[in-house]
């Protein structure tokens, strides 16, 4: 399967356990969803629980011992069922988005080529949830790779004020 279809499948599965946990605390069923890919993620588990061999029987085991949720076990249960396990951290990311957008609120996914200090990150996340009109939480990576400035991704949209990307467009312009 490519991306595309994968994305569009988790966004799917994200989607039906958002609406399904709708008189539930979307919240704590996104903190307890984060929980269980914090546990698939041990190597040990993750060797066990993603190996082709390994039976939906066995995953179904392995969820049980994790006493989750009735709604979440049941939301496992199926993706183990449909052979959907792959997606569980795309399905996560969706599902935070949308918890986050229900309560008005948004992630920025932000790239620079050095740490940003604490001031610099207040006034961008202030500049932020003042052009989304929602309140941003910022996740910070650091590429040295894209030379200064900075890749902002937020509510879908990417701006990339990187050297790296100025010195293509500029590039493009000379050849043009």
């Amino acid at each position: 399967m490519n991306i595309t279809r994968d994305s569009q499948i988790a966004y799917r599965y994200a989607k039906a356990l958002f609406l399904a946990a709708a008189h539930t605390d979307r919240a704590a069923l996104h903190e307890e969803y984060q929980r269980v890919l914090s546990v698939l993620g041990d190597p040990l588990i993750h060797q066990v629980f993603f190996h082709p061999r390994t039976s939906r029987e066995r995953k179904a085991q392995l969820i049980g011992l994790m006493k989750l949720s009735d709604i979440m076990e049941n939301f496992l249960l199926l993706v183990v069922e449909k052979g959907r396990e792959a997606l569980l951290p795309a399905i996560g990311h969706y599902f935070e988005r949308q918890v986050l957008q229900d309560q008005g609120m948004a992630v920025a996914e932000v790239t620079s080529a050095i740490s940003l200090s604490e001031g610099q990150l207040e006034e961008l996340r202030q500049k932020l949830s003042g052009l989304t009109g929602k309140e941003v939480l910022l996740r910070t990576h650091v590429d040295p790779r894209i030379g200064g400035g900075l890749v902002i991704e937020v509510d879908g949209k990417v701006v990339d004020a990187s050297l790296k990307s100025r010195l293509k467009r500029f590039e493009r312009s000379l050849i043009s």
